[in-house]
């Protein structure tokens, strides 16, 4: 039987493209919403073939669109049900008129991109991923700290936090190593490799560490790996 999302939906991406409260929630929750909007108003898959990792911002909108598919096969009811409660929680009503309103449509349904401030129409689009990097909560995390790419910081972190799981993956598959090395920063690497990180672990397009550094073009980073 097909689902027609009910105009709630549309309500509430109204909503969430001009709400302040957007601007203190994670890139998690926002990509969860992207991919939401687009699994009940686009189509059931991705179109298209997954993007590159030099293109993480539409990498992570794919997979977020990907992860809803999955997520939601054959429920769609569920998934619009997950999406109004984000909605909720960001403080639409049902019923409610957005207290402003929404800006010029992008493709994905959202506020237009060109927008700043906490819009964006992240119920729609990732625009405030437009270049990919830990909000304040993630850059306190492992993973963001290797994003930002400050060593003093993250060796701060690492003292402070000794029982960090090094090798952990992110909702993404990679690893803080892979991440540091996709961003070219070997002062990071650095840091990894001395608390266990591990240079031969693969990322979810099969390269180690040193692959991935080279496939970016950091090839210092990938000459130091393989010393």
């Amino acid at each position: 039987m097909s689902f027609t999302p009910s105009l709630a939906i549309d309500e509430a991406a109204s909503y969430v493209s001009s709400a302040p409260s957007l601007s203190k929630v994670s890139n998690t929750i926002k990509l969860e919403l992207y991919g939401l909007f687009k699994y009940l108003k686009v189509a059931p898959k991705p179109q298209g073939s997954r993007p590159s990792i030099f293109d993480m911002t539409g990498r992570a909108k794919w997979d977020a669109w990907k992860a809803a598919s999955d997520g939601y096969e054959n429920n769609s009811h569920a998934a619009a049900q997950r999406y109004l409660v984000i909605a909720q929680e960001l403080g639409w009503k049902p019923g409610s008129t957005p207290s402003s309103a929404p800006g010029k449509r992008s493709e994905d349904g959202g506020a237009d991109a060109g927008g700043g401030g906490g819009g964006g129409g992240m119920g729609t689009s990732v625009s405030s991923l437009a270049k990919p990097g830990p909000d304040l909560g993630e850059a306190q995390t492992l993973h963001g700290l290797a994003i930002a790419g400050d060593a003093k910081k993250l060796m701060a972190f690492l003292l402070v936090n000794p029982a960090v799981d090094i090798n952990a993956r992110d909702e993404f598959d990679y690893t803080a190593l892979h991440l540091a090395c996709d961003r070219g920063n070997l002062p990071v690497v650095q840091v990894l490799l001395s608390k266990g990180g591990d240079p031969l672990l693969k990322d979810p397009d099969d390269y180690t560490a040193a692959e991935l550094a080279q496939v970016a073009g950091h090839q210092e980073i990938y000459d130091f790996l393989n010393k």
